[in-house]
């Protein structure tokens, strides 16, 4: 028969589990992980598997929390409706098209990655003759876009107002503050990625949503804009 531990048996095995030196670093790094969440210089680790990222209007300053975001979530699919660089504001300074054309180049090579479908919607600080050669599995879209992804459809836009004639049961867009997201009465979701990086289930319908970095409005210059990108 098997011995039962004594008391101070079992406490002496819970003081080592404790004091263990790789669980006591385990727990130390999923402190300083939740810190860094919390401070904004993180994303949260989500399993992105069969489910659609969106995000838009994106300042090159973000790139590189971008960078860790996608390797963190690891999305199947990701959406960005438009303005790449959104500090960079070609519609209002044409002459930075080097600046743009490097900074895009930059963003794709971070959104793309083998088995993710990427898709871009152009903004109005956009150019797609400036655009690197997209990998397999990227589409470049002008105007809105009518989609499925895991059997659901979606429609893509830069602008809300692409989407009313024909709403899907996901509707992206970014551009303008002015048109926040919301439902409608069928169930609907128009969903503006200047407000929130959001990832999708669309089997369960649950929506996750994740703060863009600190300073981000700043670098798009909407305050400055009227709310406006």
């Amino acid at each position: 028969m098997k011995k039962r531990p004594s008391d101070y048996e079992v406490i002496l095995r819970k003081l080592r589990q404790r004091f263990d030196p790789r669980g006591f670093r385990n727990s130390l790094g999923e402190l300083v992980d939740r810190g860094l969440v919390a401070a904004g210089w993180q994303s949260e680790q989500l399993d992105g598997r069969g489910k659609v990222l969106h995000i838009s209007d994106t300042p090159s300053g973000i790139y590189s929390y971008l960078s860790r975001l996608l390797k963190r979530v690891n999305p199947s699919v990701v959406v960005h409706t438009g303005d790449l660089a959104d500090d960079i504001k070609l519609e209002l300074y044409p002459g930075e098209h080097e600046r743009y054309r490097a900074a895009a180049k930059k963003l794709l090579d971070i959104l793309q990655a083998p088995h993710r479908t990427v898709v871009i919607t152009l903004g109005n600080h956009d150019e797609k003759a400036l655009l690197p050669c997209p990998a397999p599995g990227c589409v470049v879209c002008e105007g809105a876009r009518e989609m499925t992804f895991m059997g659901e459809p979606f429609c893509v836009s830069h602008y809300a107002e692409g989407l009313s004639e024909h709403p899907a049961r996901y509707n992206l867009y970014g551009h303008c503050a002015d048109t926040p997201s919301y439902e409608d009465e069928e169930g609907r979701c128009f969903l503006n990625g200047l407000e929130w990086i959001r990832l999708i289930d669309p089997h369960s319908g649950e929506i996750w949503h994740m703060k863009y970095p600190g300073g981000t409005n700043n670098a798009r210059k909407m305050c400055a804009r009227n709310l406006r990108s």
